[in-house]
């Protein structure tokens, strides 16, 4: 009988398995086709206030800059966000500058994101995980900027398949390889990109060239099942020459950074991230003339280096109380200005005083959790010291939010932040010859924010989102004499800054169509030595959308259709009609302290058409963009001419192609 009755289990029970699997697989399939079937993901997510993440895998529909996949062009998108002149690839947020904004490149800050003048990213878009911009509250953990928190994460390489991937674009060739260093356990991406027409311009000897290149390493692995160590490095560089018989020039400026991180789960509660890195900035001018008689030669460098570390614990205490807790420490080189030079057979060397900063910062956030209710309620507390002076600075921030289900939800939140780092703009807005330096006379820059917001579900695919904010900074300082400034004799004041606004986003996805679009209304003022004007990139009216649609889309092809609409107020700028004879009788005109007028309405349309199709050993994608396809003329700079003004126009009409092919699975 015992027998009987084993031999029956022994039948029964795998059978009993057997017959709920199908049950399991039905409900597993439902929730992925709910998912995927009625609508594509949405292009932008707010994950908390004023903090929004960028769905990465639609940059490979995005019209493409010059055939390039730029994360940069597409934050640009965001609301509240700006690219400042015409083609740059800054991030101005909600009336800050350029520098106000900390960009982190898998947690090590990067002191300029630009190839090609500020027109591309230095993030190839093949090596892009994920990008997330702070507007709003900002996590205690990050600090030492006013305005806003950016962070680029690299993806991994594939832990069971090697992969292989080659784009061909109008301007650049790029390769990426990534896969399996030991199967399940750790993994290798290596990608780099050239600009191919300096090759081009080389082989014809051609007097004036350019480049760039650009290479992205990561490694990853297991050294422990709770371990995960990540090895990352990236370098890039540009350089531009011209010569002729007698003279040569040179100019060029690059990064190069490296970091070390330690991911660690001591248990279910308790998790760690420690991060070491060295990041490094350099530009560079160089001349050189010579003749029969006597050789002339000199070289400019400016520098930046940066050590760093951060470690950060994450501890559940409760299922509502988390705790986020950690510490920072950096060390900062400047070098603004140092010249080299063999004026007729005599070595001269000459430069301003190179300056440090080194800073730390404990952190702590609570995070509170039930049910549709979070808060986050934390303090930043950092220390500043320059070599001659120490500042302390102490930076408290929360947020409260509540979800009402179905994507409804408010939000609320305070921050304080404080700076200590200046970006000294020789020609008024970002260059890659603008430095850095430490702050001066013992002030920090400071800044308070509050923000409101909300989303509402319109409709089954329709989502609206709502946020006002309101920004005081002070201690801004308004560079006037460069020379001055360097050598610490003045050459500048402080001002205060103020900035409202009210942004909206509007997001429609289907199966097939994803629309996103954007509107900002801001108003961005700053006030020095007792006067109040517009600030350089204050942009009143905002207007973005992007819209992709899926014209063929069938199980291993896909046909998308993309378009890129942007409208906004002109920049204020510096013009007078005031001018001075150089050496040669010509006129040089003068730029005021503060914008004495804007610009014409910038406007800018741009289409693409993707089409990708899946072969047997990988993917195959074409893509076909045109930038500025109205052929608008958006001036990037103005000035006087016999009784007029004119305009420099940056981006004309931009057509551009690029071939990617992907092998393995």
């Amino acid at each position: 009988m015992r027998k009987l009755l084993a031999g029956c289990l022994a039948l029964c029970i795998p059978a009993l398995l057997t017959a709920q699997t199908p049950a399991d697989s039905i409900s597993r399939t439902e929730a992925i086709d709910s998912v995927v079937v009625t609508a594509r993901r949405p292009l932008m997510v707010y994950k908390q206030t004023g903090n929004i993440a960028v769905d990465i895998e639609q940059l490979k529909y995005a019209p493409l800059f010059a055939g390039e996949k730029d994360i940069f062009k597409f934050l640009q998108l965001l609301p509240g966000v700006s690219a400042g002149k015409d083609g740059m690839s800054g991030l101005l947020v909600r009336g800050g500058s350029n520098d106000q904004t900390l960009i982190l490149y898998d947690d090590v800050p990067i002191y300029n994101q630009a190839h090609a003048y500020g027109i591309l990213s230095i993030f190839s878009g093949e090596t892009v995980q994920s990008a997330e911009v702070s507007k709003g509250y900002i996590s205690p953990a990050y600090g030492s900027r006013l305005s806003a928190l950016t962070q680029i994460r690299t993806r991994e390489g594939d832990r069971r398949d090697h992969r292989q991937s080659l784009t061909v674009g109008t301007l650049s060739l790029a390769g990426t390889l990534d896969g399996p260093i030991k199967r399940d356990k750790g993994s290798y991406l290596i990608s780099a990109r050239y600009f191919f027409p300096e090759a081009v311009l080389a082989i014809a000897d051609n007097d004036i060239r350019y480049g760039f290149y650009d290479i992205t390493g990561k490694l990853t692995y297991d050294i422990h099942r709770n371990h995960t160590l990540s090895l990352g490095v990236y370098s890039g560089d540009d350089h531009m020459s011209n010569k002729d018989k007698q003279a040569k020039n040179s100019f060029g400026w690059g990064n190069t950074t490296a970091s070390m991180r330690m991911e660690s789960r001591w248990n279910e509660n308790l998790r760690s991230s420690v991060v070491a890195y060295y990041t490094y900035l350099q530009n560079r001018q160089e001349a050189e003339y010579k003749d029969d008689e006597y050789k002339n030669w000199g070289e400019t460098t400016f520098k930046t280096h940066e050590f760093g570390a951060r470690m950060t614990f994450d501890q559940r205490l409760s299922h509502v109380w988390t705790l986020e807790y950690g510490v920072t420490f950096s060390h900062q080189r400047f070098e603004p200005m140092h010249t080299k030079s063999i004026i007729n057979g005599q070595h001269k060397d000459r430069g301003y005083s190179s300056e440090l900063l080194v800073s730390g910062a404990l952190f702590l956030n609570n995070r509170f959790q039930w049910g549709g209710w979070r808060a986050d309620v934390g303090v930043r507390g950092a220390i500043y010291d320059n070599s001659e002076q120490t500042r302390y600075a102490i930076e408290p921030r929360a947020q409260v939010s509540y979800d009402f289900g179905r994507d409804n939800a408010i939000w609320i939140s305070g921050t304080i932040n404080s700076q200590a780092l200046v970006q000294f703009n020789r020609y008024y807005y970002s260059m890659p010859i603008d430095f850095w330096t430490p702050f001066r006379d013992g002030r920090l820059q400071h800044a308070w924010q509050v923000s409101l917001g909300g989303r509402m579900k319109l409709h089954e695919n329709l989502t609206l989102s709502l946020e006002g904010y309101y920004k005081r900074m002070r201690n801004l300082p308004l560079i006037y004499d460069s020379d001055d400034f360097l050598l610490n004799n003045g050459g500048f004041i402080y001002g205060t800054g103020r900035a409202f606004g009210i942004e909206a986003m509007l997001q429609y996805q289907t199966e097939r169509l994803s629309l996103t679009a954007s509107y900002t209304y801001t108003d961005s003022r700053r006030r020095s030595d007792g006067v109040t004007y517009p600030f350089e990139y204050d942009v009143p009216h905002d207007f973005n959308a992007f819209v992709s649609y899926d014209v063929v889309k069938r199980p291993g092809r896909k046909h998308t259709f993309s378009l890129n609409v942007a409208w906004r107020s002109g920049l204020p700028y510096r013009l007078t009609n005031e001018s001075y004879p150089d050496t040669d009788g010509n006129p040089i005109i003068g730029i005021t302290a503060y914008p004495t007028m804007r610009m014409r309405n910038y406007f800018r349309a741009d289409v693409s058409y993707n089409m990708e199709r899946r072969k047997r050993n990988g993917v195959r994608n074409w893509q076909f963009s045109i930038i500025n396809a109205t052929w608008h003329k958006n001036p990037v700079s103005i000035y006087p001419y016999r009784g007029t003004y004119k305009a420099t126009v940056l981006i004309p009409i931009m057509p551009s192609v690029s071939y990617t092919r992907t092998f393995g699975k």
